[in-house]
């Protein structure tokens, strides 16, 4: 018998389908699943992002704290939901997911090696408090096709001028970082899924079989002993 529901980080470039992937993810997963967005400049969840557009080196590092604080909240918010056997969580994108953001700024010039030695001890300082995911779902899509599918949607949707300052190159930096942070998970002992998603799947019934397929592979995971396992983190 498991001593809680698992909880499922879906990590993947912007524009994989990660978001859409994921809330179907969590209805695959049951009625009381709680599923998770990332938060974005929709409904106000990035106040900095227009500041940082304007002037990234001033705000790159206020930007990535804000968002920092916010994916803690709701790392801790699904962790319990999950340990008080309320049903399962999925996290559309996670804690552990921002670093790849903030290593990249790093890379970019756009935090100092000063700022980011910031970043990194409010992260430790948090990652007292947050527990590894059971699962993370690392949605495979290749740079030039997210680049495409961006394209396409910023056309299609309001709410998305964050991503006007996106390029191929970003994408492909952005990757490299995503792979290193699930490469990490991987070695603390996450089980890492594989979703390959580079094909077009517009409506929902072309997904249904694919996602149905990953809820299943979840749910069929042999679950650890809760009690023992919160030693995996090491100092």
């Amino acid at each position: 018998m498991r001593d809680s529901r698992p909880v499922i980080a879906v990590e993947g470039l912007i524009g994989a389908g990660k978001s859409t992937l994921s809330a179907e993810l969590g209805a695959a997963l049951g009625p009381t699943t709680l599923t998770l967005k990332e938060p974005d400049e929709r409904a106000g969840a990035n106040p900095y992002l227009a500041d940082y557009y304007s002037d990234p080196n001033r705000w790159s590092l206020t930007m990535q704290l804000h968002l920092l604080g916010l994916r803690f909240r709701m790392h801790q918010l699904a962790q319990w939901h999950a340990m008080q056997m309320k049903g399962c969580a999925v996290l559309d994108r996670s804690y552990y997911g921002d670093t790849a953001f903030a290593r990249l700024q790093r890379t970019m010039g756009l935090m100092s090696e000063r700022e980011f030695a910031t970043y990194q001890s409010i992260y430790h300082a948090m990652t007292a408090s947050v527990l590894l995911p059971t699962v993370c779902v690392r949605v495979l899509v290749d740079p030039e096709t997210c680049n495409r599918r961006i394209s396409r949607r910023m056309e299609n949707q309001t709410g998305r001028q964050c991503e006007r300052g996106i390029d191929l190159e970003y994408l492909k930096m952005l990757d490299r970082e995503i792979d290193h942070m699930v490469a990490v998970l991987r070695q603390q002992g996450v089980t890492i899924l594989d979703m390959p998603w580079d094909v077009d799947r517009d409506t929902p019934e072309q997904r249904r079989s694919a996602v149905e397929g990953l809820a299943a592979r979840i749910l069929s995971i042999e679950p650890s002993d809760l009690f023992l396992d919160l030693h995996r983190r090491t100092a």
